[in-house]
Order: structure tokens, then sequence, then C-alpha cells
């Protein structure tokens, strides 16, 4: 309930405070009617029973006597009530109860006929990502008050759950549905408001699985990174050594089950010589360290299943949220990025959600072992260079042991900028002091 308390000199037998019970925006439909309420009160906050109280509205409707003012009383509660029916017209207009003390409705008319609802729904959709839709009943440029939304799902090549499965705009016009995305394909969306039913197609990511993955903030710490290109995944652990420093395997290629749920493929640990002054003759890939799958049967909770160095292992995980939702649209620069065959033995994997990009390096320390760079957040300083800082982490031992989110730290070893220009670009670092500078480029695979 919402009050409007407006305080009017005191005069003889007149309410000195009136508080609407009735919500103070509404909408009310040509033709149709809305009964509105106020409560009215003596200076000592008593109700004021028996008082004559004034309904009137600015010529956008009409009262039970068929004029545009009309006269109660109050009840013994102190409350007065009166029915508006709204002139067949798509006007806004005051509603005023008044005696002494006044409470005063803001009313939206409109004609049902010209009514429809609004919604903006994400450019694309990834199984597992689940999403919200702001929608609302409009009447030309004007948010309908009050009204009732119902929405269901309409599936197509793929489909989502929904909830509610109706709601109130209530008093700010708008109400919010929640869409969780099951199987990978495209949907409808379905909003009604009175007879008006409104279909937003919502299309599926060209690539469903890309994303950067971990498992909860229970194991904070460590990660994956999945890039698609069509049907193929180049996957990237990022983890822990038994000293806790990081080190990481790649699985650069794969296929996947029968029945299309599950990607398989070989892990490598390779080494290489270190990132400030690259050699790519010394690059060695080395022998399979092991095996990893992928299983996305349930999209909401894909497993991780090992094997490398004889030690097998499972994980739960999930997409890491990292980009607020933001429909603004910008470039599509997520992807695995290299320096080319010329710097072959490294890469740059870059995770996009809406406008954020979260980026990890992976590449070769003083002593050419794995080690890998997190860039986790940054902002878009012009239209196509992002540029932020970069960390150096440690964390609990991975392979073999129970994860200990406890012995995690992440460490500002200094900034990074990545300006993109089609499928090339420019990564430029400092860290401990030391910059450098290379050229990118998509990788092929």
């Amino acid at each position: 309930m919402t009050f409007l308390v407006l305080a009017m000199p005191l005069v003889a037998h007149a309410a000195a405070i009136a508080q609407a019970i009735t919500p103070l925006n509404m909408s009310v439909a040509g033709n149709e009617s809305a009964v509105f309420s106020a409560r009215f009160l003596d200076a000592q906050g008593r109700p004021a029973a028996g008082e004559t109280v004034t309904f009137a509205n600015d010529a956008c409707g009409w009262f039970p006597n068929g004029g545009f003012s009309y006269a109660t009383t109050t009840d013994a509660n102190g409350v007065a009530s009166a029915r508006f029916t709204a002139f067949p017209q798509g006007i806004t207009c005051w509603l005023v109860a008044s005696a002494g003390a006044q409470a005063q409705f803001n009313v939206l008319t409109y004609l049902p006929a010209y009514a429809y609802v609004s919604a903006q729904v994400p450019a694309s959709i990834v199984p597992g990502r689940a999403f919200d839709v702001d929608a609302s009943a409009m009447y030309g440029a004007y948010r309908l008050y009050n009204a009732d939304i119902a929405a269901r799902i309409v599936a197509g090549t793929g489909t989502a759950a929904i909830s509610p499965a109706s709601a109130n705009t209530g008093q700010d016009g708008h109400v919010r549905f929640h869409v969780e995305p099951r199987a990978p394909g495209d949907f409808t969306l379905e909003l009604q408001f009175r007879d008006h039913v409104e279909q937003f197609s919502v299309k599926a990511a060209e690539r469903p699985w890309q994303d950067l993955w971990w498992a909860g903030s229970a194991e904070n710490g460590w990660g994956m990174s999945v890039v698609q290109h069509r049907d193929l995944l180049f996957s990237v652990i990022y983890a822990y050594d038994d000293a806790g420093k990081p080190t990481w395997y790649v699985m650069s290629a794969g296929s996947w089950n029968a029945a299309h749920t599950i990607f398989s493929g070989t892990l490598y640990r390779p080494h290489g010589s270190p990132f400030a002054a690259y050699d790519v003759a010394r690059f060695d890939v080395g022998a399979p360290v092991g095996q990893a799958s992928l299983d996305f049967t349930d999209p909401a909770h894909v497993a991780l299943s090992y094997t490398i160095d004889g030690v097998s292992g499972r994980k739960a995980i999930t997409r890491q949220p990292f980009g607020p939702v933001d429909l603004s649209g910008g470039i599509d620069v997520g992807d695995m990025w290299w320096g080319g065959l010329a710097q072959n033995g490294w890469g740059l994997a870059v995770l996009q959600q809406y406008r954020s990009l979260f980026a990890v390096w992976f590449t070769y320390d003083e002593a050419g072992a794995p080690v890998w760079y997190v860039m986790p957040s940054g902002h878009w300083s012009d239209a196509q260079t992002w540029e932020g800082r970069i960390y150096r982490t440690t964390g609990s031992p991975w392979l073999g042991h129970a994860y200990d989110p406890s012995q995690f730290r992440s460490v500002d070893a200094g900034s990074f900028r990545l300006r993109f220009a089609g499928d090339t670009g420019t990564f430029d670092y400092t860290i401990d002091g030391k910059s450098g500078s290379m050229p990118l480029q998509r990788q092929p695979f």
C-alpha cells in the first residue's frame, strides 16, 4: 500500500490527513472502471467518520453521477471510495479525493486496441546462462501501471524455462521475467497483455560453448577457457602445480560423441621460451600428458573429467559470470588470439560477455615452464581498445589434491592494452616494470 500524506489547515469537521489506499499511479482503459479509495484522519490520527469527500478529475472520465466530480462520505474507518470510468481516449490526468486534506492520483487512460507489449531480449544467448527480460505494457510512449503480463516460452530448435508465468507491472510500469535457456537452439519469448500477444525471437549464439568456466567460488582461483570455432573446441585449463605455481594444460583439438553431448581430446603441457624473448625454435609441445572430456548433457551443470600424469579427477563447472548485461552492442573479439606461426606455442584466450572481456595469457616463464597471467577486467578506452591491470596468481595444488581456495593469491603485476582491428590486433603489456608489444591475430583451428 502506498501512502500520500498531506497536512492541510484544520477546519471544523474537516479531515487533517489523507492517505491514498488505491495505488498513486493507475491505468484505466477507456469505458472501463476502477475504484479509487482514500482514508481520512483527524489531527489526532483518528478516522474522520462521516466526512464529506469530493472526488474530482480533470475531464478524463466520469463518476457514478455522470460528472467530473462526485461527493460521498467516509465510513467508520474514515475511508471513502468512488468508481471512476475512463473516457475512450488516451490522456493522463489527475484524480483528487479531498475533504480538507487531499489524496491525488496519477491516472493514465488508454485505448486497449492500441496497447502493446515492449521488451528487449539479448541478441544471442548461450545454454546454461540465465538472463532477465524487462517488459512493459505500453500505450504510445507511456508505460501502463498495474497491468498484468503473461509470459511463456515457445520452443524452437531450443527451449527454456521462464518465471514467473505472469506478473503485474505495479507502480513502476514494468515487470522482470527470468529466463533459463536449456538445450542449445533458438526459441521464442511470448508476452501477452489483455488480447495483445507479442513474440520476441531469442537466437542461440553461434558458439554456444565458448566462455570462461570455473568450479564456482568454492574453488576460486583456477578456471578453464573454451573457445569454439564451428563445431570444434580449443580449451585450456589454468591450474597450479604441486608447489602452487601457475601451470596450464591445453586441449587444442578433439571430437564429439555420437550424441553430440561430450567433447573429448588429448591434453598437452608444452614448454617454450620466456615471453619477453620468445624463440619459436624452443617450443616443444611434448608428449601427451593425458585426456580430458567436457560433458554438456546438462548445460547448467557441465562436467570436466580428466586424467593427467596418471591422476584422474572430475570437476563440476559452470560459466563464470564477469560481464554485466549490456545490450548496447560493440565489437565481437571473443576468440583465441596468438602471434602467428612465428610465435607458435603461446596464446591469449579472450572471453567476452556482452561488452566485458576476461583474458588469460598462457605463455612461459624464464625457465621455459608453462605459466599464465590473468586480465579479469578492464575498460574500453575507445571503441576498439580494452585496457586494464594484469595479475600473477598462485594457488592450491590442483592435480590429485582437494582444492583449497584459501591458498589463492593474486598480485598486481602490471598493465595491459588490447587494440583490435578486425581479425588482427596488438597486445601491449608491462609486467614487473618491463614492457613489450606483440602483434595479434585470431588463431585458426
